[in-house]
C-alpha cells in the first residue's frame, strides 16, 4: 500500500483551485499530494519504476522497447536524482501527467524510453505554457481583490529573467536550460522568452529572424543527429532538416525561442540596456 499521504490545500487554495478553468485545474490538482522529496525512498522508487512501466504500456510500444526490469530500475533511480536535484517540488502525480503529455508528442518527437526521453517530458511539463498558465492563474485567484492580481506571479518571473540576463554571455548563454532562482523557482528558457514576449512589445527583423532560425536549426540538427535518426534513413532525416518551420514542430519552436531569447538579450546588452527598457503592451 502506497505511503503516499495528502497534503490538502487550504482553504484559500482550495477556493482558488475551484475558480479555475477546468482544462487547467489538472495542473493544480496534481500538487494536491506529497512531494517526490517527503516520500521515502525505496518507496519513491518503486512508485516510479511502476510509472515508467505503465507509460511504456500505454505507448503501445511494450514489444518494441522491451526493456529489462534492472534497465527501468536504473531509469527510475535517475529520475528520482534527476527531480530531487532539478524539482524538489514534483508530485508522483505530475509525473504522470508530464509521462502521459510525453507519449502524445505534446513535446515534441521522443526516441525509445531512455533517461533522455523520460527527462525530456518533465522538462517538457513542467515549463509547458499551459501549466505556466495554470499556476499564474491559481496564484491570481489567491490575491486578495485589494491587490493588483498578478503582481505576485510578474515579480517572480522577471526576477528569473533578470538573472537570466545577469549570466548571459555570448559564449556561455547556451549553456544554460534552466534557471532556478533563491526560492527554487524553475523556468526553462522557452518560458521566460514567452513570458516576455507575452508582456512586452518584442519584434525583430528579417535579417535577425534569419539568424535565429539558422541557430536553431543547427541546434535541432544536433537533436536529430543524437535520436540517430540520420544513420537510419538518410532521407527522412534531410526532409526534416530542410523543411522544419516554426510553429510546426515543437521540440524545433523549442530551439527557436532559445535562440531569439539569447539574441533578444545579447543585443540588449550591447547597447547597454535591460528588459526595463523594453515597452510594456
Amino acid at each position: 500500500m502506497s505511503n503516499i499521504t495528502t497534503i490538502g490545500f487550504n482553504q484559500l487554495e482550495l477556493e482558488a483551485l475551484n475558480k479555475m478553468p477546468e482544462h487547467l485545474k489538472i495542473y493544480v490538482s496534481a500538487k494536491n499530494e506529497a512531494k517526490i522529496i517527503n516520500i521515502e525512498r525505496g518507496e519513491a522508487l518503486r512508485l516510479i519504476f511502476t510509472e515508467i512501466m505503465k507509460t511504456i504500456e500505454l505507448s503501445g510500444e511494450n514489444k518494441k522497447y522491451a526493456l529489462e526490469s534492472d534497465q527501468l530500475k536504473n531509469i527510475a533511480k535517475f529520475i528520482y536524482d534527476y527531480v530531487l536535484q532539478h524539482y524538489k517540488g514534483v508530485t508522483l502525480s505530475e509525473l504522470k501527467n508530464a509521462f502521459k503529455s510525453g507519449i502524445s508528442n505534446e513535446y515534441g518527437e521522443f526516441v525509445g524510453f531512455g533517461t533522455v526521453t523520460f527527462t525530456k517530458f518533465i522538462k517538457g511539463y513542467m515549463s509547458s505554457q499551459k501549466r505556466e498558465q495554470a499556476m499564474k492563474e491559481w496564484n491570481k485567484y489567491q490575491v486578495p481583490t485589494t491587490q493588483v492580481p498578478v503582481t505576485k506571479f510578474f515579480q517572480q518571473n522577471m526576477e528569473i529573467a533578470k538573472y537570466f540576463y545577469s549570466i548571459c554571455k555570448e559564449k556561455e548563454s547556451e549553456r544554460f536550460e534552466i534557471i532556478i532562482n533563491h526560492d527554487d523557482n524553475v523556468m526553462h528558457l522557452p518560458a521566460i522568452y514567452d513570458f516576455l514576449y507575452q508582456n512586452f512589445q518584442i519584434t525583430f527583423s528579417d535579417e535577425s529572424r534569419e539568424i535565429i532560425t539558422k541557430k536553431a536549426k543547427v541546434k535541432y540538427n544536433n537533436y536529430i543527429n543524437k535520436s540517430g535518426l540520420k544513420s537510419y534513413d538518410e532521407s527522412g532525416y534531410k526532409n526534416i532538416i530542410n523543411s522544419v518551420r516554426f510553429g510546426d514542430n515543437r521540440t524545433f519552436d523549442y530551439y527557436v525561442k532559445v535562440q531569439a531569447l539569447i539574441f533578444l538579450t545579447l543585443k540588449l546588452k550591447e547597447q547597454n540596456k535591460t528588459y526595463d527598457n523594453l515597452k510594456p503592451i
